[in-house]
């Protein structure tokens, strides 16, 4: 499995080693936000593909996470998780 760990940035940036510029992909995506430890995260990727399943929708393999600000509570991080659709 490949994985992309990234910052967003407000210019482009020079490769450099192990650091390269990319994008998220364009197109239609179904998404949730996940509030909670992120131990629990695994639940809101299950629940978001049980909906794309239940709803016809077609999973198009790409899916990433945006973490909100950081705070030493717990129940109060927010994740967006997104899947892109075919």
């Amino acid at each position: 499995m490949d994985i992309d760990f990234g910052v967003e940035v407000t210019r482009p940036i020079k490769p450099e080693g192990e650091v390269y510029a990319t994008e998220t992909p364009a197109g239609q995506v179904v998404t949730a936000v996940h509030v909670g430890r992120y131990a629990r995260l695994g639940q809101t990727h299950e629940a978001i593909q049980a909906w794309c399943a239940a709803n016809g929708c077609t999973i198009a393999g790409q899916s990433w996470e945006v973490y909100g600000d950081w705070t030493d509570d717990e129940t109060k991080l927010e994740t967006a998780v997104y899947y892109l659709l075919r």
